[in-house]
């Protein structure tokens, strides 16, 4: 077994939604990596998930996040380099733009534990 393991989109599970968004999952045993790539004007169902939590990375175009919070539809505008934790919130995304825009979508299911410090002081240098 290698110790870096390298894939591409023919390693993927690739599906255009009915949005016309197209995502290529890369499903691992404790989190998810998906690679989107949604059209202009084009918009995401409303949902939410019980367990996952997603975050959202902007890579190119523009999008608009939609969640609900204490009965409110909230928004904000995403450009390149924004970062999302959406949570479990009910949530929506759509293309604002004339062209299309691509993020990247990690899922996870939080255990609850807190893990900061391994995060940060994890690497070693050899």
């Amino acid at each position: 077994m290698s110790e870096v393991d390298i894939l591409t989109q023919i390693d993927a599970i690739s599906v255009i939604k009915e949005n016309r968004t197209n995502v290529d999952y890369f499903i691992f045993d404790e989190y998810e990596v998906h690679l989107n790539k949604i059209p202009p004007n084009a918009e995401q169902e409303w949902h939410r998930h019980r367990k996952i939590e997603e975050v959202i990375v902007m890579v190119s175009g523009e999008i608009c996040i939609k969640w609900k919070e204490d009965g409110a539809v909230m928004s904000e505008k995403l450009m390149k380099g924004s970062v999302v934790r959406v949570k479990k919130s009910t949530h929506t995304i759509k293309n604002i733009s004339n062209s299309s825009a691509e993020f990247i979508v990690f899922r996870m299911v939080p255990s609850g534990e807190v893990k900061r410090e391994i995060i940060k002081n994890d690497k070693v240098l050899v």
